[in-house]
């Protein structure tokens, strides 16, 4: 026999097996590569994406990956909004995506009114709150439906969380900001006690302070007195909830009054924010202004914008923004509404005891352009339509259609009514 033939050839070193890594470290590997991937999709594919296997699903929702996801695409997206109807149980959702295809629009977008719904909850769900995906709820509680449970909720993943009982709250409102951390908060503005000023007279005083819930610290716990300063001596609703800047702002209006109470969640300093005052035109007797008509406030790409109408015969709408110190308003944009009213003559109307024109209109959405300010627009809520109009091109669009709805008595669907972001999130609750 030959010295070739009794010579064995080594397969080269980049050819052989390597059978010293795990089964689990091989999987490991995997699972790396896979959320490398799935990091780099949409939030709403993401979702989608759960359904392929349990294992996808257990990484997806893993709250590191969660997480990271969020805070990595923050600020989210607006992708709709849910406009309260006529009950507060009926809501009507507004997708502010795919608009290129309107006919797409017609059929999908323009949802008929219908309760929000838990899945495992026989009682339809009234939004308090919007904040960064979640939304802060409440719904009765069978067969007293004078009981009151509270829950924050994310509706694109369906999941909920149900708030420890309290009691004689004046208002909830829901902080969280992804950016900073993967937990929420709900604070909560509660009457202390009351008590007379003296011995001899009538006159009670209200007291107020605030507590606090952590989605991982827990239960309530009492945090600051809110000084007899900060608010009116009455206060009547303050619902008009915003957390902004990384504080809550609990707004209230009233004759003699046009401030709101912020609280700053990380120095705990209570104190009071001023709306901008504008011009009513008081000198005009034979127009009086329809003070207090139309009030939006809103927090858009970590700007807070203010609108108020109190003229509803003229086309001028303005839109004010605070600027990140949160002491100056400034004006913003300008809108003129008659070529929007020109487009859509349903707009007008005349004003039954007064015979003037009068714009049917209300404002139910504010989006902070993602790149510049070409792309930020408004939303605009008009008899049986919502429209969208672009600040600096000064052009607009039909979003949907609504079809009235019994509620609605057959009349179109129009009104001054309260409407809340929908924002596609993986947020754990």
């Amino acid at each position: 026999m030959s010295s070739c033939s009794r010579t064995r050839t080594k397969a080269p070193r980049s050819a052989r097996i390597r059978v010293s890594s795990s089964p689990a470290k091989i999987v490991a590997d995997l699972d790396d590569v896979l959320l490398h991937i799935l990091s780099f999709l949409p939030i709403k594919t993401l979702i989608k994406c759960k359904r392929v296997s349990k294992r996808w699903r257990s990484l997806i929702t893993n709250p590191n990956f969660s997480n990271r996801i969020i805070s990595s695409k923050h600020p989210l997206p607006i992708s709709g909004l849910y406009l309260k109807g006529t009950r507060d149980i009926e809501y009507r959702f507004v997708s502010l995506l795919n608009d290129d295809d309107e006919e797409v629009n017609e059929q999908l977008l323009a949802l008929s009114s219908s309760p929000l719904r838990f899945i495992d909850h026989p009682s339809p769900i009234i939004v308090m709150q919007s904040t960064n995906g979640l939304l802060l709820c409440k719904c009765t509680c069978p067969p007293n439906h004078f009981n009151r449970n509270f829950y924050v909720y994310n509706p694109t993943t369906k999941q909920k969380t149900l708030l420890p009982l309290i009691i004689d709250h004046v208002v909830l409102s829901l902080a969280f900001d992804p950016s900073k951390s993967p937990h929420y908060k709900v604070f909560s503005l509660r009457k202390s006690s009351i008590s007379s000023v003296s011995p001899v007279s009538s006159v009670s005083s209200v007291f107020y302070h605030i507590e606090v819930y952590s989605s991982n610290e827990g239960p309530w716990r009492r945090l600051v007195s809110v000084p007899s300063s900060a608010l009116p001596q009455t206060v009547t609703d303050l619902s008009n909830t915003v957390f902004w800047n990384g504080a809550v702002h609990w707004f209230w209006f009233g004759p003699n009054s046009r401030d709101c109470l912020s609280f700053d969640i990380d120095t705990e300093e209570i104190k009071t924010l001023s709306l901008p005052f504008l011009d009513h035109h008081q000198d005009d007797e034979e127009d009086p202004p329809d003070v207090g008509t139309l009030r939006f406030i809103e927090e858009s790409r970590g700007n807070l914008y203010f609108i108020e109408v109190n003229d509803l015969s003229s086309p001028d709408l303005s839109v004010y923004e605070m600027n990140r110190t949160g002491l100056t308003w400034f004006l913003k944009y300008h809108v003129d509404l008659e070529p929007l009213a020109a487009a859509f003559p349903e707009m007008i109307r005349t004003e039954y005891y007064t015979y003037r024109k009068i714009y049917s209109f209300s404002v139910i959405g504010f989006v902070k352009g993602e790149t510049d300010a070409e792309s930020s627009y408004i939303v605009l809520h008009i008899p049986n339509k919502a429209v969208k109009y672009y600040f600096i091109s000064k052009t607009f669009k039909k979003l949907c259609s609504f079809e009235p709805s019994q509620e609605d008595g057959g009349e179109n669907f129009y009104g001054f009514r309260r409407s809340f972001q929908f924002i596609e999130s993986l947020a754990n609750v």
